[in-house]
């Protein structure tokens, strides 16, 4: 009867144990299963201030910058360049032109010409006429006839009007002289060689695309604030001596 209940006891105390076994393995199993979604999903928040850092930044850096000054450039250089004219250029003339003119026209000819001159005249007159002569107190008539010298001279002052067209026909050297301003369009374009020499004030209007290049060299830098997010799957925990010097994987340091 006593080995009957020892043997039940013994039964049950075996049972216990391994009910107890199977929690604890149950509650590993929970809490390796638990550990591993917090380790897949959950983020850590690491919060940085006045924190040294080492950064490296690519070869080539596109940036976009403004300049607020005026560019001071010096220019000493001649400059190949084509300059279109397309204008109206006034050319004053002073010369004198040697021309050879030929003229075979009607030219209309409107004057008034003053004629001063003295005629003189000596000839004889035949005269047959008859004349009123007082004789004694009367009035008779006279018939005269003869001959007549005439030995006179006679003063001429006339203004003679002539409009009539002259038959002209010349050929012959004229020197002209030319006093005027010729008017002159002139479409052409004109290649020259401008030589520069000075220093000029130019504004940039407009921002640069530039490309930086910095050096290979990791650069000091100091964050001043930042606020990161990093997976749990990529933090790994190492003493600090041991880590102190060992550089990072890209696993360490991706956000």
């Amino acid at each position: 009867m006593t080995s009957d209940r020892t043997i039940a006891g013994r039964q049950r105390g075996y049972a216990t144990w391994v009910l107890l076994g199977v929690l604890l393995l149950g509650a590993v199993l929970g809490g390796a299963l638990v550990a591993l979604w917090v380790f897949r999903n959950v983020d850590a928040r690491l919060l940085l201030t006045d924190q040294p850092a080492k950064v490296t930044l690519p070869d080539d850096l596109p940036i976009t910058a403004e300049i607020l000054k005026n560019l001071q450039i010096r220019l000493d250089e001649t400059v190949n360049t084509t300059v279109p004219v397309d204008q109206l250029v006034t050319i004053p003339v002073r010369d004198t032109l040697n021309l050879m003119v030929e003229l075979d026209d009607d030219i209309p000819l409107k004057l008034d010409v003053r004629v001063r001159d003295t005629i003189t005249i000596d000839q004889v007159l035949d005269i047959d006429t008859v004349i009123d002569a007082n004789f004694l107190g009367d009035w008779h008539k006279l018939p005269i006839r003869g001959k007549v010298p005439v030995q006179a001279t006679v003063p001429i002052d006339l203004l003679i009007p002539v409009d009539q067209k002259v038959r002209i026909k010349v050929r012959s050297p004229v020197r002209a002289k030319l006093r005027d301003d010729l008017v002159v369009p002139l479409k052409t374009e004109i290649k020259a060689d401008v030589p520069i020499s000075g220093t000029f004030n130019v504004p940039v209007l407009t921002p640069l695309e530039a490309k930086v290049t910095l050096p290979p060299e990791p650069l000091d830098i100091i964050i001043n604030y930042a606020d990161l997010t990093l997976p749990l799957r990529t933090l790994r925990l190492g003493l600090k001596d041991d880590d102190a010097d060992a550089p990072a994987t890209p696993d360490e340091t991706s956000p």
